[in-house]
């Protein structure tokens, strides 16, 4: 399975686990931040639920704190149409 990449997410298909794994790393700041861009992601898949596939796993690079919802938001439906073919 290979990673489907944008600025500042990269995604993929899950392996056995149904669900959303959203993995964001130390480096991207402290707690407060991890935790903001957490709740904005499954904000997102929440909401384009109807598009995601049972499984996935979304990874935040660097640059995704500084992003703004309504860009995260359009990276997010791009990677998936990309996933989908």
């Amino acid at each position: 399975m290979s990673w489907v990449k944008g600025t500042s997410l990269w995604i993929r298909h899950g392996r056995e686990r149904q669900g959303t794994v959203i993995v964001v790393r130390r480096k991207l700041g402290n707690a407060v931040n991890r935790n903001r861009l957490k709740r904005r992601l499954r904000s997102l898949c929440l909401k384009n639920k109807k598009d995601i596939p049972k499984s996935l796993v979304i990874f935040c690079q660097l640059t995704a704190t500084q992003t703004a919802f309504s860009e995260l938001e359009q990276e997010l439906k791009a990677l998936l149409s990309k996933l989908a073919l």
